[in-house]
């Protein structure tokens, strides 16, 4: 019998499959179900991107703002986030020289990525793009790997 290839590398682990991690992956499938009542807008800075992710919909805005806080828990205390996704991948690598900040706002979360180092910033423009692209198409955008930015 022919093994059959795996489709992804889980460079990181697979992220976890405790309670935390459940209560994420809610969250993350909620956005991307609802992708249609979220706006966002990013902007590319020389080291980084700043980007502001909004909704007009009260149930969807803690959603929204959880999301944002728990994935940079996630990213700063090495829990893996997509990690057979070779985006992500990079962005763990260079984890340490990622600096994010995020801002509440009354209808949505504006967010700072930059690193100092120069070979990191193309990837924060595709990690902006990617999101991007899952606003706009939801859960068949999110299934697919993000590319990479081009060398």
């Amino acid at each position: 019998m022919k093994a059959v290839p795996k489709r992804y590398d889980f460079k990181y682990g697979r992220g976890g499959d405790d309670e935390e991690h459940r209560r994420h992956e809610a969250d993350y499938h909620l956005l991307l179900e609802r992708h249609a009542a979220l706006q966002r807008r990013t902007e590319r800075m020389p080291d980084g991107i700043r980007t502001w992710t909004t909704t007009q919909d009260p149930r969807l805005l803690p959603v929204l703002q959880r999301h944002a806080q728990d994935m940079k828990s996630r990213f700063g205390h090495d829990r893996a986030i997509r990690s057979w996704d070779p985006l992500f991948q990079k962005l763990f690598e260079y984890r340490s020289q990622v600096q994010v900040t995020l801002r509440p706002l009354a209808d949505g979360i504006y967010a700072e990525l930059r690193s100092q180092n120069p070979e990191v910033v193309p990837y924060l423009y595709a990690h902006g793009d990617t999101l991007a692209a899952w606003v706009h198409g939801g859960l068949g955008a999110a299934r697919e790997p993000s590319p990479l930015p081009q060398d």
